[in-house]
């Protein structure tokens, strides 16, 4: 009943916001007056949140009608995607393990325990590693706009506390279509299981898979907590989605709108980054209040379980590789 209702939801909101928008890409794109921002996760998410924000600044600066679909109504960030590199969407807040498939180099994000704590990863997104992934991006068809939080991810599941890597083995474990993040579970002796993330609430409830991994805010923003009740701080990758626009939209743009845009989207990183730390914490009382178990992982014993990736994916980051820790 609850896959129907969710299934219903989106289908309203699709409509709804199609009625609002004329929802003619082409016309929009052609006039270049409309701005559309399409995310994957629903208006409470501080992504959402943020992009609001933006879209009213946006409608301020350049005279854009900017609108923001959240909820995955434009499809799933791999469609955003690649709607972004053909020009059919202006803006998406994707996910950094979604990139890996153009370009190899994109993987070191993903790889896990790259980054021992938030101050170092903020550093290198907004150093030279961020400004190398710029330059990678712009030659695929994206304009990196900025870099979003989302938190560090963390395993959580139905059936028990996870404290050492064995305590994984034999547990169906969703994660990202991502070669890195599966082969990383697998490598934990999870069975990794890929899918959407629109299918990951079903699966729980339904028990195709046994767990799941992300952050507090996503556990109990996607009501996974309700039928996941162990969360275990493993702290294995930081979700990174990364703001891109669609280069090809972006170029067309006069020097005054993108630089109005390029400020947008600064700001917007800022913003959003402040607003994670502040949901994460309101989430996780939420979610003890509603049963759900939480304990610390012996995280020295996961950073020695997954040196055999750093092995077998370095050399897929080429130059990149230098920004690499060694476990």
């Amino acid at each position: 009943m609850r896959d129907y209702l969710l299934s219903r939801r989106k289908l309203l909101i699709l409509a709804a916001a199609s009625a609002a928008a004329g929802y003619m890409p082409r016309l929009a794109l052609a006039d270049g007056q409309t701005i559309r921002i399409g995310d994957v996760v629903d208006r409470h998410n501080p992504e959402v949140i943020t992009e609001n924000v933006m879209a009213k600044k946006l409608k301020e600066s350049t005279g854009f009608d900017a609108r923001v679909f959240p909820d995955g109504v434009l499809g799933s960030h791999t469609r955003m995607n690649e709607q972004l590199r053909n020009g059919t969407l202006e803006i998406t807040v994707t996910n950094v393990a979604d990139l890996e498939g153009y370009d190899k180099r994109l993987g070191l994000f993903a790889m896990p325990f790259a980054f021992p704590d938030r101050k170092s990863l903020f550093s290198a997104q907004d150093g030279a590693l961020g400004q190398a992934y710029a330059g990678i991006l712009d030659k695929l068809g994206f304009v990196l706009l900025g870099w979003f939080d989302s938190g560090q991810r963390s395993v959580y599941n139905r059936t028990r506390a996870v404290h050492e890597p064995d305590d994984l083995k034999g547990l169906k474990v969703r994660t990202q279509g991502n070669q890195i993040m599966i082969a990383t579970f697998n490598q934990l002796g999870a069975q990794a299981t890929p899918l959407d993330t629109t299918q990951i609430y079903s699966a729980l409830q339904q028990g195709v898979v046994d767990g799941a991994e992300n952050s507090v805010t996503f556990f109990v923003q996607q009501h996974h907590s309700e039928v996941a009740k162990y969360y275990s701080y493993t702290n294995h990758f930081f979700s990174i989605d990364p703001m891109l626009a669609s280069k090809k939209w972006f170029d067309a743009l006069d020097p005054k709108q993108r630089d109005a845009v390029k400020q947008a989207g600064a700001e917007a990183q800022q913003h959003e980054r402040e607003l994670w730390m502040a949901s994460d914490a309101k989430y996780l009382s939420e979610a003890k209040k509603n049963g759900a178990a939480f304990n610390d992982a012996n995280i020295p014993a996961f950073r020695t379980a997954v040196k055999p990736i750093y092995t077998k994916y370095r050399s897929n980051f080429a130059e990149l590789a230098t920004y690499l820790p060694d476990l």
